[in-house]
């Protein structure tokens, strides 16, 4: 899937998290939110060259110790 194509689809998600929070299902609306965040940090690591997505790309799976490192990284940078 394209980068453009994988944020539109961030879009939808978050879009579908406002609905459920318009609706009161505060729930549904967190766990689509965190999906979103989570996404979002793997499509940044992926346009950023970052060394945690060429480690995730090679071991086939995004483990939470590469989801956490990116977390600090990103914080630092802000």
């Amino acid at each position: 899937m394209s980068l453009d194509a994988r944020v539109e689809e961030l879009r939808k998600r978050f879009e579908e998290a406002l609905e459920f929070a318009n609706k009161g299902d505060a729930v549904q609306a967190a766990e689509k939110l965190y999906k979103v965040a989570e996404n979002a940090i793997k499509i940044l690591s992926e346009y950023n060259k970052l060394p945690e997505y060429e480690t995730a790309k090679k071991e086939g799976t995004w483990w939470t110790k590469l989801l956490e490192s990116l977390e600090t990284f990103m914080e630092r940078s802000c």
